[in-house]
């Protein structure tokens, strides 16, 4: 090759990499501006007010109703995204491996509560949920209950509306993955004798773990931060910590403990996502060593 060429070759590619560079200027300087700068903003305010120390974090750890608030956000996180799992699984089984127009029919009834506003929705299952409402109605009318039943406040409530505003994110990654699994393995298992149910559990589970770990953390760590269906439905049996977060920066003006907590949720997302690019990693090792 022309020793011409070859630098010319290498000055071109280098320019490129420089225009790109360039271009990530701009979002990375927004990004910075107004996502990272906020966040030590209130990380720094956690531990300086109203005092630089941990008085904050000792008074979250120490007295009971912010401790039980931080439990009750885990366990809820934990328990919507096994909801969603065991809700989506089927579902997306069914939409990966049906035909064109059944997949756009699936799809348009996934994605288009998308459309709708989670406060929305979160009012309509009040609706539902209500002394008078449709769920009360039936149970009464039915026989099932004397008198109607007290959803919301509730546990149930927020369970349900959490699910519904949820069951989509984890859908969409399960029906990704689970279209990329070629079909070729499973009808191979047929042939050399193998059930449905055991191609099934031995191949076709396997090879979808990492849609299931995608959904699962995408579930959970948008759960740990939510607001308004457990504000909503929730009410105070129900108080998770973004509830109270917001109770204590607005009602009580106790900015230094909610920024305390807002760190330790933020803490527990970046925890959730390490914890799942390692269980990621693992998993896509092992299918690639075909273990």
């Amino acid at each position: 090759m022309n020793p011409r060429q070859d630098g010319a070759r290498k000055s071109s590619s280098w320019s490129a990499a420089d225009f790109n560079r360039l271009l990530a200027i701009p979002p990375g300087a927004v990004l910075a501006l107004f996502f990272l700068v906020p966040i030590f903003g209130v990380i720094w305010r956690s531990f300086s007010d109203p005092a630089i120390g941990l008085l904050n974090y000792r008074r979250l750890f120490t007295d009971g109703p912010y401790l039980q608030s931080l439990w009750l956000t885990i366990t809820t996180a934990l328990m919507v995204t096994v909801l969603c799992l065991v809700t989506a699984y089927p579902v997306a089984y069914v939409m990966a491996r049906a035909r064109t127009s059944i997949q756009q029919l699936i799809g348009a009834l996934v994605v288009i509560p998308l459309w709708t506003s989670v406060v929305i929705r979160s009012y309509a299952w009040m609706v539902v949920f209500q002394r008078r409402g449709i769920l009360n109605q039936a149970l009464t009318s039915t026989g099932l209950v004397d008198t109607p039943v007290n959803f919301i406040p509730g546990s149930i409530a927020v369970y349900v509306g959490m699910v519904h505003i949820m069951l989509p994110f984890m859908i969409l990654p399960l029906v990704a993955n689970m279209r990329s699994i070629d079909g070729r393995l499973l009808a191979a298992a047929g042939v050399l004798g193998a059930t449905p149910a055991q191609a099934f559990l031995r191949i076709f589970l396997p090879l979808s773990l990492p849609g299931v770990l995608a959904g699962s953390a995408l579930v959970f760590m948008m759960s740990l931060g939510f607001y308004i269906t457990p504000a909503l439905l929730g009410g105070p049996r129900h108080m998770m910590a973004a509830v109270l977060i917001e109770e204590q920066a607005n009602r009580q003006l106790d900015w230094g403990l909610a920024s305390a907590l807002a760190t330790v949720l933020l803490v527990l997302t970046v925890a959730v996502y390490s914890v799942y690019v390692r269980l990621s990693n693992r998993v896509e090792g092992g299918l690639a060593h075909g273990r």
